[in-house]
């Protein structure tokens, strides 16, 4: 159980890795290829329509090869995405190139995300603790890490390319260690493994039929929309909009990234406090404050 919780952390890190080192490089990806808002905004489409197909594809990946198997693959397919992206941007630069490697790391990420969580609350299930914020503040280390050697290599000129391929090896490294410690599990039957990867699919699809998946997806999808939001468009608006530049538009991230790691990890101990309903309408006010500050800031400070 511990070293499945290690290897499970060290993932989530992982992801978190990735999405900020591409977001990080916006900026510079912007300005190397030189393209327009509304060009980064098509990128981004490109990216998120993958994504919404790995979130939607990641039970049949789980029924059919194991969630520790298929976050193996998906892991592979989001860190030959990152390659492909810095390849598209310093070496061959082609707008295609990058739009295939988003697409590849879009979709990674987006089975990864669901993956990975799976197994996040199996283990919690075994601890029998709110440990799963837990496993996320883990994710928001990566995005600081990643956020942080953004920001250090956008301030001393090193390219995309070189930066993305040694991230994606590292994404590489730690998917192949991590795999050798989670252990093989049927998904989608908790008590006794239904026959086939069909049955397996069926008893995991059954989610859909409990009306709190519906009630529980509007509040991830504001949610997500705010935090991807952030992701994708912060660096570039304190870079442009608020004039900071792209070492300080990485920097920002940094912040932002620092701020949901805290809170993360004490999030199990708030919501076994309060109560889950409390800690999300207080973090979700607290959410749209920080992201009018965010748009109406006169300053960088504020900002």
């Amino acid at each position: 159980l511990w070293t499945w919780r290690l290897a499970v952390f060290a993932i989530f890190t992982a992801s978190g890795l990735s999405i900020a080192t591409w977001a990080s490089r916006v900026p510079s990806i912007k300005a190397a290829l030189g393209i327009e808002n509304s060009t980064i905004g098509l990128l981004l489409l490109g990216m998120g329509v993958a994504s919404i197909l790995g979130l939607s594809v990641s039970s049949v990946i789980a029924a059919r090869m194991g969630t520790r198997r298929g976050m193996l693959t998906v892991m592979l397919v989001l860190a030959v995405g990152l390659f492909l992206i810095g390849l598209g941007t310093d070496v061959m630069p082609s707008l295609l190139l990058v739009l295939i490697g988003l697409a590849l790391f879009g979709f990674g990420n987006g089975a990864l995300d669901v993956l990975m969580n799976v197994d996040g609350a199996a283990i919690e299930v075994e601890v029998g603790k709110t440990i799963l914020p837990l496993f996320h503040a883990f994710f928001s280390l990566g995005t600081v890490i990643g956020a942080g050697i953004g920001a250090l290599v956008a301030g001393a000129r090193i390219g995309v390319f070189p930066h993305t391929a040694v991230i994606a090896v590292a994404i590489v490294v730690l998917a192949v260690v991590a795999f050798a410690y989670v252990p093989q599990r049927d998904f989608g039957a908790p008590d006794a493994a239904p026959s086939g990867w069909r049955s397996r699919l069926a008893a995991a699809l059954s989610a859909w039929r409990e009306p709190r998946t519906y009630v529980l997806g509007v509040v991830m999808l504001g949610m997500a929309f705010a935090e991807g939001g952030a992701n994708d468009w912060m660096a570039l608006g304190v870079s442009e909009d608020h004039e900071g530049g792209v070492a300080l538009g990485a920097a920002a991230l940094t912040v932002f990234s620092v701020a949901m790691t805290v809170v993360r990890v004490f999030g199990g101990p708030l919501v076994d406090r309060f109560g889950r309903v409390a800690t999300l309408r207080v973090l979700a006010v607290t959410a749209v404050v920080g992201i009018l500050l965010f748009i109406l800031a006169p300053n960088l400070p504020l900002v």
